[in-house]
């Protein structure tokens, strides 16, 4: 008796073994043929205790359905004691072979049933493997008679099987150095379309600043001298951008300044750019936040001294001290305003 099988045969008084007495009892059985032993009885195989005919699944299925009825074992009882999912248990009786799994696996299945109904495993088994055999020839023939009368040739699928490691790994390497020339290929190409261009803008340079030597050949000595005299004094102009008036550094900040908040503290922080709000979160203590393209920027912050401020890369003096809230603190071209709370 196989463990925590749910119901077994009857057991009966001791006069011999169930299987022979269930099948005395069996119509079909008791009108079709003998308990000869093993072997075969005209179109019937003969198993032991279990007599099979061979001529179709279906007939198969119906024994097998037969021996577990007279046992009075239901099919869920059957798929909890031998773990056969329901649907393999209803193909094997319906005598539905295509919709089971490959032989191997099948006949563990009707092995596996047929210990738990108390029949003869191996014959039953065997029976079943006569049955599969025979009906896997006839689809066989019947797919090879749909092929030749379509007209169509079989599918060449075994001879694909048969193709060397050797032959598949040579197909992999071709494949690899097809795929590392094209991306080498690929990555050169990238590299002189990015060159390219650099040559023509270092030429145009060289062209619009010409060098003091060539202006002193074309030029009369006296227009040389004063040109050689007016570089230094350009270059002096150059180099002092803060005596340019307010205006036209206003001007050249017309695409936006950049605000930086470097949180040496947690602090709440909500920062407008030019009326709009950006961000309203808590900043954890070690984030660095930038915030571009505006001209004006107010905050508000909940630990003001715990906020490095800087605008444009200069810094800022503080906003206000450690807990404090300081709201509104408008940062633009003028000095920070702000106004705190306690």
């Amino acid at each position: 008796m196989l463990p925590g099988r749910a119901r077994g045969p009857p057991r009966g008084p001791r006069r011999g073994p169930p299987a022979r007495r269930l099948c005395r009892q069996s119509p079909r059985l008791r009108g079709t043929a003998r308990l000869t032993g093993r072997g075969r009885t005209g179109n019937l195989l003969t198993s032991g205790d279990l007599t099979v005919p061979v001529e179709s699944p279906k007939e198969f299925g119906e024994e097998l359905r037969r021996e577990r009825e007279l046992r009075e074992v239901s099919r869920e009882q059957l798929v909890t004691a031998t773990r056969v999912s329901m649907r393999q248990v209803e193909a094997l009786e319906s005598g539905r072979f295509e919709l089971l799994p490959a032989k191997v696996f099948s006949r563990g299945f009707v092995r596996a049933i047929s210990l738990h109904l108390g029949m003869d495993a191996e014959r039953t088994a065997a029976a079943f493997s006569h049955v599969y055999d025979a009906w896997s020839a006839e689809q066989e023939a019947k797919a090879e008679r749909e092929w030749t009368a379509s007209g169509q040739f079989r599918a060449l699928s075994r001879p694909r099987r048969t193709v060397s490691v050797k032959t598949s790994a040579v197909g992999l390497s071709a494949a690899a150095v097809i795929a590392l020339l094209t991306g080498a290929a690929a990555f050169w190409k990238s590299r002189a379309s990015e060159q390219a261009p650099a040559a023509p803008a270092r030429a145009v340079a060289d062209a619009a600043t010409p060098g003091t030597g060539a202006a002193s050949l074309s030029l009369p000595p006296e227009i040389a001298a004063e040109t050689i005299a007016l570089a230094p004094a350009e270059a002096t102009l150059a180099q002092e951008p803060s005596l340019l008036p307010a205006s036209a550094q206003t001007t050249s900040a017309a695409a936006g300044r950049t605000l930086t908040l470097t949180f040496h503290d947690d602090c709440w922080t909500e920062v407008t750019m030019d009326g709009k709000v950006a961000a309203a979160e808590l900043c954890r203590k070690g984030t660095v936040r930038e915030f571009s393209g505006a001209q004006r920027f107010t905050l508000t912050l909940g630990n003001a001294g715990g906020v490095g401020v800087a605008l444009d890369g200069r810094e800022l003096p503080p906003v206000g001290g450690a807990g404090q809230v300081v709201r509104n603190v408008v940062i633009d071209e003028t000095t920070p305003r702000a106004s705190a709370d306690g």
